[in-house]
């Protein structure tokens, strides 16, 4: 619940991640003139970019509620109704003996084929300058003593049959809440990376900070003994931060987004409750979310990992407010346009559009086949989106809207062209076999 509180702090700037999504926050807004009919889109897959490790949700991090087998194979799953994520994060707690209570979950996201990242909020209270699991730091003298505690948690784990694939070192270290935390600057963690001591069996990211503060990526990665030691540049969105990382490219550095929140501010004290919202509201706001995994896909991220994805402004309802526990929702739905069809190992590729374009797109390959994710976040509808520079064999499209969900389409293909109309306020996935 805590964690909710920050929503509200972020929400003037919150929106500016996507400011394209305006016309929701001003419905009298007239509707732009659409001048090029067919709208030609070119997909030039020579033109290749990023490989994509995967879209993820997080577990829940405090108290004994974890992901329960059912609701894993809803969230992990490429059936109908399953969502396909493919990256899972869990809390690696200060406290020991809450360690068992993710077993369960880590392991059924392992026998999906799922990467589980596990962050800590704070190390052990022993080992930090305030004795408290809130605020303070980890004393330098006690840097290898924490990655000794790293690693006892992940040979605990996989001791225990579940596989933790990506450790963070600290959660939000420049973000300084209330609640479990620890405060590290770009020179303390590059100071632990170089202490004596290894954390081994997993990959290493860092720095998870609140906004992807680049200072801080930047000087770890421009320290090559600190740089050595980090696997996957990672940070979060929370007022800023989506943008390119060239150093982490030229460092050969995967780059994800572990964490980004929207709840319509719900949660926090005196807050309308999500319950009152309507349905146009959590879809306008979905689509919101929809662009800045769009965002993070074009300035080269490999992936996107959303906060809880059992809540009742996430993927899967939680019986609060008016959800029902366990049932698929439908921002989830709209997210799984590309956690379901964009798997991990596919390319994303170059595309180009027209000068008046206002549509998302993005395009990835795999083999023989190529998806295209469309966002239309505006509130009037496209008409005939045409995808050229393939030759298709077949192709079919998902679409999602506030009153549709997934609707599949048998396209026509005719002269290696594929052509679709686009609704307003909408995410499309084009899968061309080629």
């Amino acid at each position: 619940m805590k964690r909710l509180l920050k929503s509200l702090i972020f929400s003037l700037i919150i929106f500016s991640i996507c400011s394209s999504c305006n016309t929701y926050d001003n419905p009298v807004t007239p509707p732009v003139v659409v001048k090029t009919n067919p709208f030609k889109v070119t997909l030039n897959p020579q033109t290749a970019y990023q490989t994509v490790s995967g879209f993820g949700g997080a577990n829940r991090m405090w108290g004994t509620q974890s992901l329960k087998p059912a609701e894993a194979t809803k969230a992990f799953g490429l059936g109908e109704n399953e969502l396909g994520l493919s990256i899972f994060r869990v809390r690696l707690s200060s406290n020991k003996s809450e360690w068992p209570i993710i077993i369960e979950a880590v392991k059924e996201a392992n026998k999906n084929g799922v990467k589980v990242l596990a962050s800590p909020w704070s190390p052990p209270a022993t080992l930090k300058s305030n004795n408290s699991d809130v605020r303070g730091y980890l004393l330098p003298e006690n840097y290898k003593a924490f990655k000794d505690y790293i690693n006892e948690f992940l040979a605990y784990m996989t001791q225990n049959g579940a596989k933790i694939d990506v450790v963070s070192i600290q959660n939000e270290p420049d973000w300084k809440p209330t609640y479990e935390s620890c405060d590290y600057t770009a020179d303390d963690f590059i100071n632990f990376l170089k202490a004596p001591g290894q954390i081994v069996g997993a990959k290493v990211a860092a720095p998870e900070s609140l906004n992807f503060n680049q200072s801080m990526t930047n000087a770890i990665l421009s320290d090559d003994a600190a740089a050595k030691n980090v696997d996957i540049v990672a940070g979060h969105i929370y007022g800023g931060g989506l943008a390119p990382f060239p150093l982490a490219v030229q460092k050969n550095k995967e780059v994800w987004m572990t964490e980004f929140l929207l709840n319509l501010n719900t949660g926090n004290a005196g807050a309308a409750a999500w319950s009152t919202y309507s349905e146009t509201a959590k879809w306008a706001e979905s689509i919101k979310m929809l662009v800045s995994v769009h965002d993070a896909m074009i300035n080269n991220w490999n992936a996107y990992i959303w906060w809880y994805l059992q809540r009742y402004y996430s993927f899967i309802g939680d019986g609060e407010q008016n959800t029902i526990n366990g049932e698929v929702q439908k921002r989830g739905y709209g997210f799984s346009h590309f956690s379901k069809f964009v798997r991990p190992g596919f390319v994303r590729f170059g595309v180009d559009v027209p000068s008046n374009n206002y549509l998302k797109i993005t395009a990835y390959k795999k083999d023989n086949q190529t998806v295209v994710v469309i966002i239309n976040p505006e509130l009037f509808a496209v008409k005939t989106v045409q995808l050229n520079g393939l030759t298709p064999k077949s192709a079919t499209s998902y679409q999602t809207t506030e009153t549709a969900t997934l609707t599949k389409t048998t396209l026509a293909v005719s002269n290696n062209v594929v052509e679709l109309d686009i609704p307003a306020a909408s995410v499309t996935t084009i899968i061309i076999n080629n």
